[in-house]
């Protein structure tokens, strides 16, 4: 697929970070996601096999309308926690949501089932002028490390030429199946990877441009669908974190 031209005059030299983590307590998981462009939490509730509520908090959002995706959550109440994260990407419609916190709210039906914290750091260094070896970590330990450029694995050779957005899952779940572990690490690279794919265009220069003028995002979330997208405006997001370790999410504990 042929790519949009660079905008950014600083592609090249700076990295994508991402992270997430996930506090399991009793009847409840906390969760909390900061990137370059976002910075989102929700408390998802839960009677031990159902999702009973979800209570999202937008932070950090790069449109006007994005708290408004607060309620299509609500669809998800009743949801069992077992549900299948393939089931809930492809049955359902991410889109109708703010698809990073629909992403958030996934991971916390998972770490429903499970005890303690998590936390995962998705690296991607700008690929210019040559391909660059991204990652993933679960808890500081590297899980998957890829050589990546324009949507596709370059290196290593099991998974050259395989694609990281679209046509993503189908492979990942072939490989991965057995393992959801590594089948969920993946899932958190590949949806941090798309959104590091903005760091090649000046996303400042769109603050207070509308929505209904970024015709190639139309249907991409909540926010870039109808009714929000006709009164949805940019507003400014973005962070450098090149040089930001540990004082992502330092704050959430």
């Amino acid at each position: 697929m042929q790519l949009p031209p660079v905008t950014n005059t600083d592609y090249g030299q700076r990295v994508f970070r991402r992270r997430i983590r996930l506090i399991a307590g009793p009847g409840e998981v906390r969760a909390a996601l900061e990137d370059t462009g976002h910075a989102m939490r929700l408390v998802l509730q839960h009677d031990g096999a159902c999702i009973t509520a979800i209570t999202p908090e937008f932070r950090r959002f790069p449109l006007d309308t994005c708290p408004g995706a607060a309620g299509p959550l609500r669809a998800l109440i009743g949801m069992p926690l077992d549900t299948p994260m393939r089931r809930m990407l492809t049955e359902h419609n991410p889109r109708a949501h703010c698809t990073h916190v629909y992403d958030l709210t996934l991971l916390a039906m998972a770490h429903a089932l499970r005890e303690g914290s998590r936390q995962y750091d998705v690296e991607v260094p700008d690929e210019h002028p040559a391909p660059a070896w991204s990652r993933v970590l679960r808890d500081g330990v590297e899980v998957h490390r890829w050589q990546t450029l324009e949507q596709r694995i370059v290196a290593p050779e099991p998974f050259a030429g395989l694609p990281l957005i679209r046509g993503f899952l189908p492979w990942a779940s072939e490989r991965f199946g057995a393992d959801p572990e590594a089948l969920e690490a993946a899932v958190v690279f590949s949806k941090g990877y798309m959104v590091s794919t903005a760091r090649r265009f000046d996303m400042d220069a769109q603050v207070g441009i509308r929505a209904e003028q970024l015709t190639m995002m139309h249907g991409a979330c909540y926010s870039y669908s109808p009714p929000a997208v006709t009164r949805a405006v940019r507003v400014k997001t973005i962070r450098d974190l090149t040089n930001v370790g540990d004082e992502l999410l330092d704050d959430f504990s």
